[in-house]
């Protein structure tokens, strides 16, 4: 899968999944860190990645704004740090469970997703 990273995430889970066979970017690669969400979303739509971010209230809001005007959608993948073991190593756990959502959703629908 084409995945993009947000930077509230280690930016070493993009090189995780890319260890993994995906194809992944983190915002920080693009040139994009501190962009606006809609910029980044955008992105996204262009280059069909799926958005993995913590932060749900803009990405919903910018799908459901989207989905009205009958715009190009992409997934959203919404995942929370404090989910995942603490005491280091975020960025490879995030990409195993990224993974497997991937491996269970190999063509997942455009809009949020609670993995």
């Amino acid at each position: 899968m084409r995945w993009l990273i947000d930077e509230m995430l280690p930016p070493s889970t993009a090189a995780e999944l890319n260890d993994l066979g995906h194809d992944a970017v983190g915002v920080f690669e693009v040139g994009m860190a501190q962009a606006a969400d809609e910029d980044l979303y955008l992105l996204a739509v262009e280059q069909q990645r799926i958005v993995v971010a913590e932060n749900f209230a803009d990405f919903a809001r910018l799908g459901e704004q989207r989905l009205a005007r009958e715009q190009l959608m992409v997934p959203v993948v919404f995942v929370r740090k404090r989910s995942f073991p603490r005491g280091g190593g975020l960025a490879h756990h995030l990409a195993l469970h990224l993974d497997r959502w991937a491996r269970d959703h190999v063509d997942p629908y455009p809009g949020p997703h609670w993995p």
